[in-house]
C-alpha cells in the first residue's frame, strides 16, 4: 500500500481533460455511447463530469477552483441538459472546493455527507440513498475513513470513489478526521455494493487519470484485499506531508 494520496500537490499545474477512453487501462472496454465522461485535472486532483446523450443529464463530481473554465466550457458544450447534482465526496484537505459555486450556476443541488461543515449544502446524505434520474438512480454511498463526510457515488456505469479507492491503493487516513477502523468498514461496504462492471474513478492517481473496472480493481489493488489485521494498523501509522492548501483548503471548505 502506498497511498498515492500523500504525494506532495505542486500549484500552477495547466488544467487538462481526457475522455474516459483515454483513462481506460488496456483490457477495459468503455459502457455504452449513451454515457459520457471528461476527467479534469490539474495538480494530483481528478474531478468528473458525465452525462447521458439519451436523457440530457448531466453530473459534476468534486470540482476544484482552478480548473472552473473547464467545468463552464462543457457547461456550455451540454447545453439544454439537465444537470441533477454537484457532488462533493468530502470535505477536501487539499484544494479549494468550486462546487457551491457552480451548483448555483448550473441550477443544480449541491449534494454533501450530513457530516460535511459547508453551510452551502442544499442536500445532505444520513445514509445509503439515491436521487432519481431518467438515465437511473444516482446512488450515494456514505464510505468515512478517509474524512467523517467521505462518500462513494454511483450513477449508470461509474463509480465515483474518490478517495477511499484510488487506482490499485486507498487515500491516506492522517489529515484531520481520517479514522483507518472506518476506513476499513468503507471498503467492506463497497465490495458489497459496487458490481464487477462498474468503472471505478478515483479522486487522485499519480499516473494522470487512470480507470479500470471494480472487477479489475479486486485483483490488482492490494488494499482491498487486506484483512482488518494487516489494513487497519498500517493505515493508521501512515503519515506524509501535509498538502500545500490544507489551511486555506480546510478555511474555505468548512464555509
Amino acid at each position: 500500500m502506498h497511498r498515492l494520496d500523500a504525494l506532495t500537490i505542486l500549484p500552477g499545474m495547466k488544467t487538462e481533460t481526457k475522455t474516459l477512453v483515454e483513462m481506460l487501462i488496456p483490457g477495459e472496454s468503455a459502457p455504452g455511447e449513451d454515457w459520457q465522461l471528461r476527467m479534469i485535472r490539474s495538480d494530483e486532483c481528478l474531478s468528473y463530469v458525465a452525462w447521458n446523450t439519451a436523457t440530457s443529464e448531466a453530473l459534476l463530481i468534486d470540482p476544484k477552483r482552478e480548473d472552473v473554465e473547464a467545468y463552464r466550457a462543457l457547461h456550455r458544450e451540454l447545453a439544454g441538459y439537465l444537470w441533477l447534482a454537484v457532488v462533493d465526496t468530502h470535505t477536501h484537505a487539499d484544494h479549494i472546493s468550486w462546487a457551491a459555486v457552480l451548483a448555483e450556476e448550473f441550477h443544480a443541488p449541491l449534494v454533501m455527507h450530513v457530516a460535511s461543515p459547508s453551510q452551502r449544502v442544499t442536500v445532505r446524505v444520513t445514509q445509503a440513498t439515491h436521487l432519481a434520474s431518467r438515465a437511473g438512480p444516482i446512488r450515494f454511498i456514505p464510505t468515512p475513513g478517509h474524512t467523517p463526510d467521505a462518500m462513494a457515488v454511483i450513477w449508470g456505469p461509474y463509480l465515483f470513489t474518490a478517495d477511499t479507492v484510488l487506482f490499485n491503493d486507498t487515500g491516506r487516513d492522517d489529515l484531520p478526521g481520517g479514522d483507518a477502523e472506518r476506513h476499513f468498514e468503507s471498503l467492506q461496504i463497497l465490495k458489497k455494493e459496487a458490481t464487477p462492471e462498474l468503472i471505478v474513478l478515483p479522486g487522485h492517481d499519480n499516473k494522470g487519470g487512470r480507470a479500470a473496472s471494480w472487477r479489475s480493481q479486486l485483483k490488482s489493488n492490494a488494499s482491498l484485499a487486506q484483512s482488518h489485521q494487516e489494513f487497519v494498523p498500517e493505515a493508521a501509522a501512515f503519515t506524509a506531508t501535509a498538502p500545500a492548501l490544507l489551511k486555506e483548503a480546510l478555511r474555505e471548505n468548512f464555509r
